[in-house]
């Protein structure tokens, strides 16, 4: 089995290091250049997103990366899901996490166009700002994302969920790379949460355990692989 390149030092994203304020405070020291947010930005940002909220109670959240595996919120219901409208892409520059300020690695984004299988987790009701809060923590630390309400489609019909899209007007967009780019960014990356690979190889398996696909992931993996065998043979 191919192995991606390690990283000199992983440390999984948990609740407690979202609530330790890990994220921000390590994309801080690694890359000072870096607009973070502030605790009245992801705030306000909450608010007005919730503020729109079909149901502020009974909430749930489209995951279609690494929250397919690893939430770290709380969850008490999960089923596989259907968004139209947006396609799943590496499409997000990302100094940290999974690459470091030398070699940046990508993070996948909903961006327009298409359709996207996913998993639909609802957040437990007797917590949901708290847990939100903890979500905001992580995906909107420096505003790449759009938090937005989508419709979805399960298997007991539709209903509307959260979900991240891709902010086009953010500078860490990357929606015009090559697939043969996009792969060696894949290939090398490597961070303190771990492997670019991994999370690509990570993502194509979680889907697969909800009896999900995902061609372009695929094709991806693959050119890593192939990539992978070239480089350590």
């Amino acid at each position: 089995m191919i192995q991606s390149a390690p990283s000199p030092h992983v440390a999984p994203l948990t609740r407690e290091s979202l609530s330790a304020d890990a994220v921000r405070r390590s994309i801080r020291e690694a890359n000072p250049h870096i607009k973070v947010w502030s605790d009245a930005e992801l705030d306000a940002s909450m608010d007005e997103t919730m503020a729109k909220s079909p149901n502020r109670r009974h909430v749930w959240v489209f995951g279609y990366g690494s929250l397919l595996w690893n939430p770290t919120i709380d969850v008490v219901d999960r089923r596989p899901a259907l968004v139209r409208g947006y396609r799943r892409r590496f499409c997000m520059i990302a100094p940290t996490g999974r690459g470091t300020r030398d070699n940046p690695g990508l993070i996948l984004a909903l961006d327009a166009g298409g359709s996207c299988y996913g998993v639909a987790l609802k957040v437990n009701p007797k917590n949901v700002r708290g847990e939100l809060s903890l979500l905001w923590r992580r995906e909107m630390v420096v505003g790449s994302y759009t938090p937005r309400w989508v419709t979805i489609r399960t298997k007991n019909g539709r209903q509307t969920a959260l979900t991240f899209v891709m902010n086009r007007q953010h500078k860490s967009y990357r929606g015009t790379w090559s697939l043969q780019k996009t792969a060696r960014t894949l290939a090398s990356a490597s961070g303190v949460l771990g492997s670019n690979a991994d999370y690509l190889f990570d993502t194509l398996t979680h889907l697969h355990e909800q009896g999900l696909d995902d061609s372009c992931l695929r094709d991806l993996a693959r050119r890593v692989r192939r990539i992978h065998s070239r480089t350590q043979s």
